[in-house]
């Protein structure tokens, strides 16, 4: 249990891990079935000034497995990558953070769905999703604090937080459906969040 006292010290981060699909003027044809769209799934800071290669190790993404290499490993920031497609597929995402306290990762299932434009709507030919993540980190040590609040994160007042068992956890907004597709800046973004995961 986490005893929260006058000399607690909390920290949290958003993360905002998402994607975008376009349409494909012409299809790729050296595939069967031919690849429709172009995307990219990205890992960001919530906050654009924040770095996150203070904090994150790096990311790796899994894809579907009729790609080559579908094992994609990020090291450096941006954390994204970028492919070609005629589907959408589960793609999880483990990210890795700099600190010695294990576990050091967390991962996400990701689904990456690619939007269709069956009436050739030209403001339709690309769109974004997003899911914004919150990291809590309870009484974490000076040099992790630090990488926190590098990688664009804040300190938390402790009379808003509800202690539990853990000394660190995440919680995700709820997103809409794949028809509402929402841009990071989208006011509707901000949904309340649920508890997923114990990090440390």
């Amino acid at each position: 249990m986490i005893d929260l006292d006058d000399d607690s010290e909390i920290v949290k981060i958003d993360l905002l891990v998402g994607h975008t699909s376009a349409i494909r003027a012409e299809p790729i044809n050296t595939h069967n079935p031919p690849r429709t769209h172009d995307w990219e799934v990205y890992v960001r800071s919530a906050d654009a000034h924040g770095d996150l290669s203070c904090l994150i190790q790096r990311c790796v993404f899994y894809l579907h497995p009729e790609y080559p290499n579908n094992k994609r490993e990020v090291n450096v920031t941006p954390f994204v990558i970028q492919e070609s497609g005629y589907a959408g597929f589960h793609l999880p995402i483990e990210i890795f953070f700099r600190t010695e306290k294990a576990p050091k990762k967390f991962r996400i299932e990701y689904d990456l769905d690619l939007h269709s434009n069956p009436e050739g709507h030209i403001n339709r030919q690309k769109e974004s999703y997003v899911r914004k993540y919150r990291y809590t980190f309870y009484d974490p040590d000076p040099d992790f604090r630090q990488k926190v609040l590098a990688a664009g994160g804040k300190m938390k007042d402790i009379d808003t937080v509800s202690t539990n068992n853990n000394d660190s956890n995440v919680e995700e907004e709820s997103t809409p459906p794949a028809s509402s597709p929402l841009s990071a800046s989208d006011p509707n973004l901000a949904r309340p969040g649920r508890d997923l995961e114990t990090l440390f």
